[in-house]
């Protein structure tokens, strides 16, 4: 499971063009995510009971998979993420996007249902990933890349489940029973799992091959939007996997241990190149 989740996603990541070490703040929301974002993500009143809705929490679950801790960033916990927190459920914020949702369902061909399932499902490996953009024709063993994409994965999955577990947002269906999701989910929703990868990889991407920095970041709002398509994220969850991606490889690049291991995947890709 870790292996394939190491690789998964890598070519489906928003237009947000970034480099290690930028300011999150500074790279604001784009499109329909600034639009829904403008609107109020307040509980309608104090006393809504669509607010107490939670995802359920399965302790010996969170036990299990919390019990990897990061290879990497060991200093640092889910706290030092700052992610705002999802819209409440009863917000004018959430009943538009479960609006916006509906739209997608409404108007979705079976081409986007068939591209956003597969987007969803695919997974290429730095390999391939090196051949796609044309770095080498044949194909190539990166054992360094594998094993650096690995760690990463280890300290994404356990930071990625830990802020699920503290915001314990419920999937758009059971706000909206209209909504018809084609992927059935076990895990909370906030922040989005497929998508915070595409972003992470993008920008890990992004800093082996620079020239394609268009492409990888472009592909993965191709992620985003495909999850919404198929109805098991709230836009905002989308954003919030941004965002946490952002800060998450700029925590890495500030980690001297994962500076000498990236290193040396840089000059394992030099050596791969075509001439």
């Amino acid at each position: 499971m870790k292996k394939r989740l190491a690789f998964i996603f890598l070519c489906l990541l928003p237009c947000f063009v970034v480099v290690s070490g930028q300011d999150t703040a500074s790279i604001p929301a784009r499109g329909h995510y600034k639009t829904l974002a403008a609107l109020s993500a307040r509980p309608a009143s104090d006393h809504e009971a669509l607010d107490k809705l939670k995802f359920p929490f399965d302790r010996s679950f969170a036990n299990k998979v919390l019990s990897e801790k990061p290879y990497y960033l060991t200093t640092v916990s889910a706290e030092d993420f700052k992610l705002p927190d999802p819209p409440a459920n009863s917000s004018a914020q959430t009943r538009a996007e479960l609006d916006y949702l509906l739209s997608l369902q409404h108007n979705r061909t079976p081409e986007d249902i068939r591209s956003s399932l597969y987007l969803s499902s695919v997974f290429l490996t730095s390999a391939d990933i090196g051949r796609l953009i044309g770095y080498w024709l044949d194909p190539e063993k990166l054992p360094l890349t594998d094993s650096l994409f690995s760690n990463i994965t280890q300290d994404g999955n356990y930071f990625l489940w830990s802020l699920k577990f503290k915001y314990e947002r419920v999937r758009p269906y059971v706000l909206e029973p209209k909504i018809h999701d084609l992927e059935e989910s076990f895990a909370a929703s906030y922040p989005g799992g497929h998508v915070t990868y595409a972003y992470i990889y993008a920008y890990i991407y992004q800093e082996l091959a620079p020239e394609f920095t268009d492409f990888f970041t472009s592909n993965a709002f191709a992620m985003a939007h495909a999850r919404e398509i198929i109805g098991v994220h709230y836009p905002s969850d989308s954003e919030a996997a941004r965002i946490f991606a952002r800060q998450f490889v700029d925590m890495l690049f500030r980690n001297k241990k994962f500076q000498a291991d990236f290193q040396q995947v840089k000059m394992e890709w030099e050596s791969k190149k075509k001439r």
